[in-house]
């Protein structure tokens, strides 16, 4: 009997301690679980900040770019061409000034990122900066534009058909120089270009002329205009 009653006891307490060894099993592998959740969780959290700080940046540099689209840009102050014929009704305009600046509240702009692009008698031309082609008046101004020597670098003998130069007008700044011309503020510049070399004609009375001058960022400034019926003087405002 109280061998009977031994082996019950051992039994029991082989039981309750083989169900106490399940129980703790069964709390390592929740634990087991939960930390493996936490880590899930955590490089979840990791990779969606960075997610977010990726598309953050992309927006700011849209944004930034957006901006500078729509604030950038040059602004045409007025157009001279130079006839050199005497009388100038029997010439043509040979040499164009286009006098520009800066958007009002504009960022800068470098005029040697700036392109031209022209269309006079049926034929276009695509022109470029030559940093060889700058003239600085803005200290002592000058009595004669079209007499200038930056003019004379711009005949056929120098071979600059698709060259457009620069003359410093006002420059407060000091940034326009002949390697980086650029506008900023209250800066103003003349663009130069050599109508006859670049379309092999002249600009005669009556002709239409249209293009733009676009700049690497920001909004182009539109060429549109038709030369007077009449050439009464040598400098004729054509815009």
């Amino acid at each position: 009997m109280n061998r009977t009653i031994f082996t019950v006891k051992r039994l029991l307490k082989k039981y309750f301690s083989l169900k106490a060894d399940v129980k703790s099993e069964t709390g390592i592998g929740v634990l087991i679980i939960f930390i493996a959740m936490v880590l899930v969780a955590a490089v979840a959290a990791t990779v969606l900040l960075h997610t977010v700080s990726v598309l953050q940046l992309k927006a700011t540099q849209t944004g930034t770019t957006t901006i500078n689209q729509v604030s950038g840009g040059i602004v045409i102050k007025q157009i001279l061409g130079f006839d050199n014929a005497s009388p100038p009704a029997a010439g043509g305009v040979k040499d164009m000034a286009i006098f520009v600046g800066p958007l009002s509240g504009a960022s800068s702009v470098n005029l040697a990122n700036v392109s031209i692009s022209l269309s006079i008698n049926g034929v276009t031309s695509v022109l470029v900066y030559n940093n060889s082609l700058f003239e600085d008046i803005s200290q002592n101004g000058t009595k004669n534009l079209f007499g200038l020597g930056v003019w004379n670098n711009m005949s056929a003998k120098h071979n600059d058909a698709t060259n457009f130069g620069v003359i410093a007008f006002l420059n407060p700044t000091g940034r326009l120089t002949a390697g980086f011309p650029v506008l900023s503020g209250d800066d103003q510049a003349i663009i130069v270009l050599n109508v006859t070399n670049a379309f092999g004609t002249n600009i005669t009375q009556g002709m239409t002329v249209v293009g733009q001058l676009t700049p690497e960022a920001g909004t182009p400034a539109l060429v549109d205009f038709t030369a007077p019926v009449a050439f009464n003087s040598k400098s004729v405002t054509l815009q």
